[in-house]
């Protein structure tokens, strides 16, 4: 394309500019654009293979007429005229991320309003409310924006979040299906992906695993091969807190290299993953990659930075991807997948934790 979205936005709306996006498939109703994304929409989708970008930015493609895509979560907008540090200006500044979090959060601490996630999207917040019962008081004392960023509100109802955190090849690497034994009341086993092997600052060396894929209550804290008990590759010694991610030793004999396994979805030389990135390195519209046995290789975009109150986890879960390294183009881990909301205004997106934690505590991949 002539132009590109992701610079200058404003170009959507230029007569030529819709046109020449309209045409790039054969039958499209109608073009979305939310500044993020552009939405395709069609009575029959077109047949693939589909560009991953148009015009600098995402793109998605949807026959389904209810089907809103992977855009912006706008549902309310606050009643009151309440802006916070209007001194600042953050809007388009994603490396304050952390500085937002902590504008929103110590407003809300001092008010009755139980807030479980911050979106900042670079240059708008979108912010969970917990109870809706009471929405117009609510949104009366809520404030319109921070840091000259606009805020909007979404009701915990809405997130279609699990109740149940999804979890998700005899040597070892990132993607290798792993599992947490049977439980003593039942035969069965919570299944998770492994994460990357990383060192302290001691030296010591541990495999990172999903922390809710293997819970105390009822197992042994092993890990083991999938579906042969016999087999373990190793034993869960820590739990980093507040953030899904623990540690495992392996076992005498278990190596592990951090060299995602070859695929056929999008064929390329071998590679080491080569260390950890910080969120705020990363940009809205970096592409994600992920690979586990569950999924094969996903691909996907960057969205927004979250602050979400951590969940409890559940004795009762679903195998999933959980635990599963993420990284970019420059093959550095950016985090772990955790979740993908089934429904609800999420959907289409997926949750992870991010790298800084185990940067944070001077862990750093082998």
């Amino acid at each position: 394309m002539p132009f590109d979205l992701c610079q200058n936005p404003p170009k959507f709306f230029e007569p030529g500019n819709r046109k020449l996006l309209l045409d790039v498939f054969p039958g499209t109703m109608r073009v979305e654009y939310d500044d993020r994304v552009l939405v395709y929409r069609f009575d029959q989708l077109p047949a693939k293979p589909w560009p991953k970008m148009i015009a600098g930015v995402p793109c998605y493609l949807t026959d389904g007429p209810r089907d809103e895509g992977p855009t912006i979560p706008i549902r309310y907008v606050p009643y009151s005229r309440i802006k916070i540090s209007e001194n600042l200006d953050l809007r388009d500044n994603e490396v304050a991320a952390d500085l937002v979090f902590d504008l929103v959060r110590d407003f809300f601490a001092k008010t009755d309003i139980t807030i479980t996630e911050i979106q900042f999207w670079g240059h708008l917040i979108i912010i969970v409310l917990e109870d809706e019962a009471n929405k117009s008081e609510i949104l009366g004392a809520a404030p319109r924006s921070v840091a000259h960023c606009n805020c909007f509100y979404v009701f915990e109802s809405m997130m279609g979040r699990p109740n149940k955190l999804s979890s998700l090849r005899h040597k070892s690497a990132p993607g290798v299906m792993l599992g947490s034994g049977i439980q003593h009341e039942q035969d069965s086993e919570i299944l998770s992906s492994s994460g990357v092997l990383v060192r302290d600052h001691l030296g010591f060396e541990y495999m990172t695993v999903a922390a809710h894929g293997f819970p105390a209550l009822g197992f042994d804290n092993k890990v083991y091969h999938p579906h042969h008990s016999d087999r373990i590759l190793g034993e869960v010694i820590r739990e980093l807190s507040h953030t899904d991610v623990a540690l495992v030793k392996l076992s005498q004999g278990v190596d592990f290299t951090n060299e995602p396994f070859k695929n056929t979805l999008s064929p390329a030389p071998p590679f080491i993953l080569a260390g950890f990135s910080r969120a705020a390195e990363t940009r809205i519209g970096d592409l994600i990659y992920l690979d586990s046995p569950f999924s094969g290789l996903l691909e996907g975009v960057r969205r927004a930075h979250a602050l979400l109150r951590t969940p409890r986890a559940s004795q009762d879960m679903v195998d999933g991807i959980c635990g599963s390294a993420l990284w970019g183009d420059d093959h550095k881990v950016l985090g772990f997948f955790q979740c993908a909301p089934a429904s609800g205004v999420m959907l289409d997106y997926c949750m992870s934790v991010a790298a800084d934690h185990l940067m944070d505590r001077r862990y750093t991949i082998v």
